[in-house]
């Protein structure tokens, strides 16, 4: 298992390389510009103890330095950004730990292609599925992104009649634990103002480890970065996941 201080800088790196940021350059108190192209995404940044560090395409730098002044203006220069080209600015919260309790209920592993599994699962994800069961009806499931060999990140979901139980609860523990008994670094991403996955999140061990935004010119791209809702609606499940998929 990873200590606390490697787990953090393999996800930091893998963010790094996602995000096309110069995450090592986090400082606090500062804001880092660095114009660097990426394919999906005008402009994104992460924030962490009080810095930032933002990347623009070369095309909006000029415009994105006039609007930022500080860390704290991070968000309203990005949201400005957003209206100006249009495009869609989306934010979510990163979180990981490798201190993680045994699930307080029994989580069964199914593969990600059992059709027992929800629609936002099946044929979006490959490998395993941890679920709770009850008569067999899949009530909470937990599926994995795989970036790289280096990090996994939890997806998670639970049917509208059995929250409230903790079974979220439950069925991330079993994915983290088995991410982290093979070496690697895990991931749990969720919408700022989802406090629901935020919750889910915190009682497991998976501590925030910074903030990230990003300006796209279309909503539906945000569900490849971690906006949950749009990954909701793209997969037709008609609900808001507890944390991204």
């Amino acid at each position: 298992m990873l200590a606390p201080v490697d787990n953090e800088a393999v996800v930091l790196t893998v963010l790094s390389d996602r995000f096309r940021l110069p995450l090592d350059q986090l400082t606090p108190g500062k804001v880092v510009l660095t114009e660097v192209a990426h394919p999906s995404m005008a402009a994104r940044s992460f924030e962490r103890h009080g810095g930032a560090v933002v990347g623009v395409a070369p095309a909006h730098a000029a415009r994105l330095r006039e609007l930022l002044d500080g860390p704290e203006t991070v968000v309203t220069a990005l949201k400005a950004l957003a209206a100006e080209l249009p495009g869609h600015m989306f934010s979510g919260i990163a979180r990981t730990g490798v201190v993680i309790p045994a699930p307080a209920v029994a989580v069964t592993v199914l593969d990600a292609g059992d059709p027992r599994l929800p629609e936002w699962v099946r044929g979006h994800f490959v490998g395993e599925a941890w679920v709770v069961l009850e008569g067999g009806e899949v009530l909470s499931t937990a599926v994995l992104k795989r970036y790289d060999e280096r990090l996994r990140e939890i997806s998670v979901g639970t049917a509208p009649s059995a929250r409230g139980r903790g079974l979220a609860r439950s069925v991330v523990a079993a994915a983290a634990r088995s991410v982290l008994a093979e070496g690697r670094a895990v991931l749990y991403n969720h919408a700022v103002d989802n406090d629901a996955s935020a919750r889910v999140a915190e009682s497991v061990g998976l501590h925030e480890l910074g903030t990230y935004h990003a300006v796209v010119p279309d909503r539906r791209d945000a569900a490849l970065y971690g906006e949950d809702d749009t990954a909701a609606e793209r997969a037709g499940y008609g609900r808001r996941p507890e944390g991204s998929a």
